[in-house]
């Protein structure tokens, strides 16, 4: 039968049990403490990595065995800052013993994927953990400067002198496991549009696109219509500066940066006329943008503290203008670009303001506390609601502030003193002064988000899907089509994920020295039917 896997067979389980560990991913997935409010990137990036060690003429590697549990693996350096990801997911292991590490992570990036607009990936089960010695050396993940000549060499165009070997490498490692071109592209294309690299692991610095936690497009857009430039540690920007610091790379390393920051783009060097302020009356608001960021302040020199996706909805109880440009003050707090300076519109307009939607818990935000007024018409208060407390409201209307109109208030629906009064929850003369508490935005009090980006990045080995002909067909077909870059992402993704696995008719390798197990056929993630005993 073979070694012994180092976590017992894999038992009966079905949909209820796999929702379950959905949930407790989706539960600490998103958090302003790591990288740009989210740890879905580097659970896509295990995934990615514990999977493309896969070798179809042996079938050692790939995701089967779970094996980067394990010092060699571990220490590749292209698996550096994994660890975290690891350390991560251990408590879901311990909650859900019956699910192998294996298994773990890949669904976790599949949940991760769908979590972030990703594609929906149906997801089977029945990967084992391995022992030890089955392991791979490192060497298999693919090198960012792989091939390329020693120094400072570029050609007229701005290629790295041997970028044709680092080509060769790419299609290597993907030709490795049994994948051609237009798969490898795919996976690039959509891997990269998440998370960021980090000089103190790689060497490399910097995000590939603007939001690195949202599917989409963008880096393959961005790789085909923008100008790159290509940077060492040293190098000496258009304006005489260094390269900025957070997509400067570590000493020794090369990589490019977008040239849009120096140079503008074509749109933004039109002239545009400052908008009508009474046409975006305070409403409800449709994002009609892939994301739009939510700052704390309406400068967009103030921290991200929250991404709104498209087709959500948003109160907006204030709206300005600022130069080319009108912002609103969203119910819950922070500011978001209706129309952005360029021009865009990244909002529409859905109607006035629902006031029964409006109710729920608040927390008063104002640093000298929220207004009480005895009833909706009292024309003075006579307490307050300490800044930083909650409380409920039952009732939303519009009355005023003292002597200023265009206020909203809300009746209190807490039980005990207090019941009934009339809180400020809106002033025109102090802005936002208890906001609306959303889960997932401001249970807590809101922090910025970490890692805001003003600036782009691309490894050298991004740039050679753009300088290799055949590799480039594909992605100048992903940059102007997303929704089919989702569906060759996501089916990229999932064989990826199975290769090597007991039931992937990609290869001999079944990934625990010889032992085997079958497994039930996934009947859309997250749900499993069941996976039979080894």
């Amino acid at each position: 039968m073979g070694a012994v896997c180092s976590t017992p067979p894999a038992v009966q389980f079905g949909a209820d049990a796999c929702e379950e560990v959905r949930k407790d991913l989706l539960r600490i997935m998103d958090s302003p403490e790591w990288d740009d409010g989210s740890y879905a990137p580097l659970l896509i990036r295990l995934a990615w990595h514990s999977s493309g060690t896969y070798c179809k003429e042996d079938g050692t590697g790939g995701s089967n065995g779970a094996t980067m549990r394990y010092t060699l693996e571990a220490g590749d350096p292209e698996n550096a800052g994994l660890d975290h990801a690891r350390a991560f997911l251990e408590p879901v292991k311990q909650k859900h013993p019956w699910l192998s590490f294996a298994d773990l992570w890949i669904f976790a990036a599949y949940v991760a994927i769908e979590h972030t607009g990703g594609p929906r990936i149906d997801f089977t089960g029945g990967r084992v953990d391995a022992p030890e010695k089955s392991a791979v050396a490192p060497g298999r993940l693919p090198g960012a400067e792989r091939g390329i000549a020693d120094g400072w060499k570029l050609d007229a165009d701005g290629r790295m002198e041997g970028w044709e070997n680092l080509a060769k490498h790419i299609r290597e490692v993907f030709g490795r496991m049994g994948l051609g071109d237009k798969e490898a592209v795919a996976l690039i294309c959509g891997g990269h549009v998440y998370g960021r690299c980090h000089p103190e692991s790689s060497g490399y610095n910097g995000a590939w696109v603007e939001n690195p936690t949202m599917f989409s497009n963008e880096y393959a857009a961005d790789m085909v219509g923008d100008k790159w430039i290509a940077v060492t540690h040293d190098t000496k920007m258009p304006d005489g500066g260094p390269v900025p610091e957070e997509v400067r790379p570590a000493q020794g390393k090369r990589q490019y940066i977008d040239l849009s920051k120096y140079e503008g783009e074509e749109g933004e060097r039109k002239a545009i006329q400052a908008p009508d302020a009474t046409a975006y009356p305070p409403g409800r608001y449709k994002c009609v943008s892939s994301w739009v960021n939510i700052r704390e302040l309406p400068d967009t020199s103030s921290p991200i503290v929250g991404r709104f996706v498209q087709e959500k909805e948003l109160s907006l109880v204030s709206v300005k203008v600022f130069g080319t440009a009108v912002r609103g003050l969203a119910e819950r707090g922070g500011w978001v670009s209706i129309i952005a300076s360029g021009g865009k519109t990244l909002f529409e307009r859905q109607g006035d303001l629902d006031l029964w939607a409006l109710c729920g818990r608040y927390r008063a935000v104002a640093a000298s506390g929220a207004l009480v007024y005895p009833s909706l018409g009292a024309v003075a208060g006579d307490s307050r609601v300490k800044a930083g407390h909650a409380f409920c409201v039952g009732e939303v209307a519009r009355g005023q502030d003292g002597d200023q109109a265009g206020a909203l208030l809300g009746k209190r629906a807490d039980p005990g003193p207090g019941n009934g009064e009339w809180v400020v929850l809106f002033s025109p003369s102090s802005g936002l002064v208890s906001e609306l508490i959303v889960e997932g935005y401001n249970e807590k009090p809101r922090k910025a988000i970490k890692g805001q980006l003003g600036h782009q990045m691309m490894l050298v080995s991004d740039m050679v899907l753009l300088w290799d002909e055949a590799f480039k067909k594909h992605i100048e077909v992903y940059a102007e089509d997303e929704d089919l870059l989702k569906k060759d992402f996501g089916d990229a993704f999932r064989r990826l994920t199975e290769l090597g696995c007991p039931w992937s008719a990609d290869g001999p390798g079944n990934g625990c020295a010889g032992g085997a197990s079958q497994a039930a056929g996934g009947i859309g993630c997250p749900h499993l039917r069941a996976v039979a005993a080894n």
